[in-house]
């Protein structure tokens, strides 16, 4: 491990970048949610951006964003907003332009529409004899090991 610093040192690579994670905390704190819905929003917002560090259009987008629309569409998933209302507060907050707020969010639910529609393609392959509809109530996957990459 010593000699790993040494290299890192050596190379001037910086290891302690900013993620979306580290925004998270500072989103939920500013917004007005239900208590007993945090550990909630938390979890689907974390899973979010674990899908957003598969699809390399988010390449371009940084952390702030990647958090700010991972937390939109987890209250927006969860049904706790009314409208725009929290795309308009979350963009206040993060000093983010409100349409590209809006794309991000739409861009990361389409992420999990697609990653939910290859696990419901995979499941019906590997278990042709469930219906349809028993494989069509999936949900949003609540644990960063629930994805399948």
């Amino acid at each position: 491990q010593e000699w790993e610093l040494v290299v890192l040192g050596k190379l001037k690579w910086n290891l302690a970048a900013v993620t979306p994670h580290d925004f998270i905390e500072h989103i939920l704190r500013k917004l007005p949610l239900p208590k007993d819905k945090l550990l909630l929003i938390r979890k689907h917002a974390q899973t979010f951006i674990a899908l957003c560090a598969t699809d390399f259009n988010f390449a371009l987008y940084p952390p702030s964003m990647i958090a700010t629309g991972s937390v939109g569409a987890a209250i927006c998933g969860l049904q706790l907003n009314d409208g725009d209302r929290f795309t308009d507060l979350l963009a206040k907050i993060t000093n983010i332009d409100v349409d590209c707020l809006k794309a991000c969010q739409e861009q990361i639910e389409a992420v999990l529409v697609n990653s939910l529609r290859q696990v419901r393609r995979q499941q019906q392959q590997s278990n042709p004899s469930k219906t349809v509809d028993e494989l069509d109530q999936a949900s949003t996957p609540t644990d960063v090991r629930d994805i399948d990459l």
